[in-house]
């Protein structure tokens, strides 16, 4: 079987429901739908299936989530520095006050900018 069979086809909405809402209730919806990046009957047809639509990201949280997603990095990086290393090459590094001063240099700076971002989404 091609991966082209078996993708699922979107369903084919030909049923209409009607429902009568006051204006308050509808200007929610449309903004829980924009909230959501959905029209209002993709966003309704969604709750009717018991599903709940997930706010996109603004752009402070994307903004902080691509810096948290930074500092991930440079953990990653700071730890693949030492990994497979051979435990004696590690041991004589990690005496190295050189290395140390380096490491919680960078340690800081790794820090300091969760810090920032938490500080930036809690404003």
């Amino acid at each position: 079987m091609n991966k082209k069979n078996i993708e699922k086809e979107a369903p084919k909405y030909t049923s209409r429901l009607i429902v009568r809402l006051t204006p308050q209730l509808h200007k929610e919806i449309a903004e829980y739908a924009a909230l959501c990046g959905l029209t209002t009957s993709a966003y309704a047809r969604k709750r009717l299936e018991g599903k709940y639509p997930k706010q996109r990201l603004t752009d402070k949280e994307m903004e902080a989530l691509n810096s948290l997603s930074d500092a991930r990095g440079d953990i990653q990086n700071l730890f693949g520095f030492l990994k497979g290393r051979p435990l004696t090459e590690r041991e004589n590094i990690l005496r190295s006050e050189i290395f140390m001063k380096g490491w919680r240099t960078s340690a800081e700076a790794i820090l300091n900018r969760m810090i920032e971002i938490e500080k930036y989404l809690t404003q």
